[in-house]
């Protein structure tokens, strides 16, 4: 019987030996059935209590949600053509059901009684701000449209969903389809021995000689740092900015995707009476307007113009001088930078590698943990759905089980690229049980070298482990009971990033370094003269950096601002002219970076990546505390859990920020911390 599929077991933790693709769709399918039964229940029923009504939607549309979430997570991080085309086939299937239960006009009549009862049945304040954020959406999601233009409103999200997956496929496809190969030995001068011995085994699995290259993030970046030879150079960076796009593989295309997903999209917010789909995002956003947004981006670009500028002329100048390279050219950026910051701080970003073992990394974070929030962190044995995975439970001081964590950090075929924190499952108490949250911690790092007994991580990778840490602290260190705004839910989207970029900034803490940090010889920590040289080049590049997020951000707002573009053409005009107003770096015509922009056309930040920075300024400011000596880190860290972390939605995120800080967030912070305040030193 399909109930005794591993989708349908939902006990604390996913039994991932038991799942079968197989068994996906007969699975997936029974759910829907039987959420839409309890719905058909209790939109039928007299009674509107919390019990009879929104308890029994909950329960139902929980047990779908967890189920196709699995399957999601798979998806990304084994996939495989049999997942992927059950997973594609179903998925309108699924965006219909949601779409559906979102515009049940009876259902909404019901929350809207029980939100508005009185006596023995008045709601407590986290039920009153769950069905305050479920009429909401609701609402959003065109329960007052007519029926004609509910049933296109499904049909845009149906297309969406379709739309979306099929663009993170070709863009998982492009990346893994590419090799550079290399047989000429002398060609790899200047390259890190790892990237070497990568290639190589790489080269070996496909059956060649020499050496072979791929465009994942482990290889792409050191390789465009480090590659003496101009030309690979060039040809690693024609492909990956032409990844998905009419300059590689037509197979892999997503040039019309991208104009039908912005037309959708468009569509469907004017369905709802918005003038764009950015005003649409923005009504769920702590931002409020796309105006506030774009106002923080120009203040941000004004004042990281003049250093962006004096950055790339520096790069030019050296380029020329001491490089023989008299025509600087995007795909000799990275490496210019790379030779100036190593003769300014006397080391290479990949040379702080060694210093940075998986194994003390994680064992260091966790002690920060420890210490920041009060939580033990142990190994658990569980199902895994890859070896190298591990499973973590999370206890707080009296040993009470707060919730678990997988953790997934090595790259691999058929795994998308990136950096992402997922929900597995939500935190829920009623009287009849209490559901622990569950979250998954997904890394793209490269794995240990043959001979080597563990990995090792750059300083980069380092903050990006930490991050993730944030937002998997942030989902299961809640103390709300009700799901819908439990963790990470109903945090609006432009502050959610908050607890994971206040994670980042320890690790440019001295104390915290020592403890994730060995030297050479696998001992000690790394030398201390080192991690100043650190901090002083931890700012380089900062102008052109921060260009480059702003420009992202502004792009990703205006495509969803304006009436969409009708083809490719119109959207490249678009980030033409934008980069003629913000960009310094001259960008070669090919340039299709928009065709693998995930984030905004396959992910969850349309017309929200602004989102970065936005949290930046927050979290720069929120740990600005830990600096002005007038708490300890275990302080700082119960103060922060209990006014940011443990809320998930039950307050909006600025009433948070507020409680924890004692005022309103101020930029100045960021602009010193990325060395962008009218006091930091321009590049010399």
């Amino acid at each position: 019987m399909i109930q005794n599929s591993a989708l349908c077991d939902f006990k604390e933790l996913p039994q991932f030996s038991k799942f079968k693709v197989e068994e996906v769709a007969p699975a997936i399918k029974y759910l829907i059935d039987q959420a839409e039964k309890s719905i058909g229940k209790v939109s039928s029923q007299g009674k509107n209590t919390w019990n009879d009504t929104v308890e029994p939607i909950t329960a139902a549309v929980d047990q779908v949600s967890r189920a196709w979430g699995q399957v999601g997570h798979l998806n990304s991080v084994i996939n495989s053509e049999d997942l992927r085309a059950v997973y594609n086939e179903l998925l309108p299937e699924v965006s219909d059901f949601y779409t559906r239960l979102s515009q049940n006009k009876k259902i909404y009549q019901n929350f809207k009684s029980v939100y508005e009862a009185q006596g023995a049945n008045k709601l407590n304040g986290e039920r009153k701000k769950l069905l305050e954020n479920e009429l909401r959406d609701y609402r959003l999601s065109g329960v007052d449209l007519a029926d004609g233009e509910q049933k296109r409103y499904q049909e845009l999200s149906k297309k969406l969903a379709s739309l979306s997956a099929k663009f993170s496929d070709n863009v998982l496809d492009a990346t893994d389809h590419f090799v550079l190969d290399v047989t000429d030995f002398d060609r790899l001068q200047g390259l890190p021995e790892a990237i070497i011995s990568e290639a190589k085994a790489k080269a070996a699995s496909l059956g060649k000689d020499g050496w072979s290259f791929t465009l994942k993030a482990p290889c792409w970046v050191p390789f465009m740092e480090s590659c003496f030879d101009r030309k690979l150079r060039e040809e690693m960076y024609r492909a990956y900015v032409t990844r998905a796009s009419d300059f590689g593989e037509s197979q892999f295309d997503n040039s019309a995707i991208i104009t039908d997903i912005l037309s959708a999209r468009h569509e469907k917010a004017k369905l709802l009476g918005f003038d764009s789909f950015a005003h649409l995002s923005f009504a769920t956003k702590m931002a409020t307007d796309p105006k506030r947004a774009l106002e923080l981006m120009t203040e941000l670009s004004q004042k990281a113009r003049s250093r962006a500028e004096a950055e790339y002329q520096m790069l030019i100048e050296y380029a020329s001088s001491y490089l023989g390279i008299s025509d600087l050219m995007p795909w000799d950026i990275s490496f210019v930078a790379q030779k100036i910051k190593e003769e300014r701080y006397t080391f290479k970003d990949e040379d702080l590698r060694q210093y940075f073992p998986v194994k003390r990394c994680v064992d260091g974070l966790f002690d920060l943990l420890s210490s920041l929030y009060g939580v033990s962190v142990a190994e658990k044995q569980g199902e895994l759905w890859n070896p190298s995975v591990k499973l973590y439970e999370l206890k707080d001081r009296a040993d009470h089980l707060i919730g678990y964590f997988y953790m997934d950090l090595f790259a691999r075929d058929g795994k998308r690229s990136g950096a992402w924190m997922d929900d597995a499952v939500g935190r829920w108490k009623t009287d009849r049980h209490t559901q622990l949250p569950v979250a998954y911690l997904v890394c793209n790092f490269p794995s240990a070298t043959e001979g080597s007994p563990d990995a090792y991580l750059s300083h980069n990778e380092v903050e990006t482990l930490f991050h993730e840490c944030g937002h998997v602290m942030h989902h299961l260190m809640t103390k709300i009971d009700e799901l819908g705004i439990s963790g990470i839910n109903g945090v609006e989207w432009d502050a959610v990033e908050l607890p994971s970029q206040f994670m980042e900034n320890f690790c440019w803490d001295w104390s915290i370094i020592k403890k994730i940090s060995s030297d050479a010889s696998g001992l000690g920590h790394m030398p201390e003269e080192l991690f100043e040289k650190m901090v002083e080049a931890k700012n380089f590049m900062s102008g052109i950096q921060t260009l480059r997020q702003v420009e992202f951000s502004v792009f990703d707002l205006l495509v969803h601002l304006d009436t969409p573009a009708e083809n490719l053409d119109g959207v490249m005009s678009i980030l033409e002219d934008l980069r003629k107003d913000l960009s310094v770096i001259p960008v070669p015509e090919y340039n299709r970076f928009p065709h693998s922009f995930s984030h905004i056309f396959a992910g969850g930040y349309a017309a929200g990546y602004y989102s970065y920075k936005w949290a930046e300024v927050l979290s720069a400011d929120a740990f600005g505390m830990s600096q002005e000596n007038v708490m300890s880190l275990e302080e700082i860290g119960t103060k922060f859990l209990e006014e940011v972390i443990s809320k998930g939605g039950l307050r909006p995120s600025l009433e948070n920020f507020i409680s924890f800080r004692g005022r309103e967030p101020k930029i100045d912070a960021l602009l010193q911390h990325t060395g962008l305040s009218e006091h930091a030193r321009s590049p010399a």
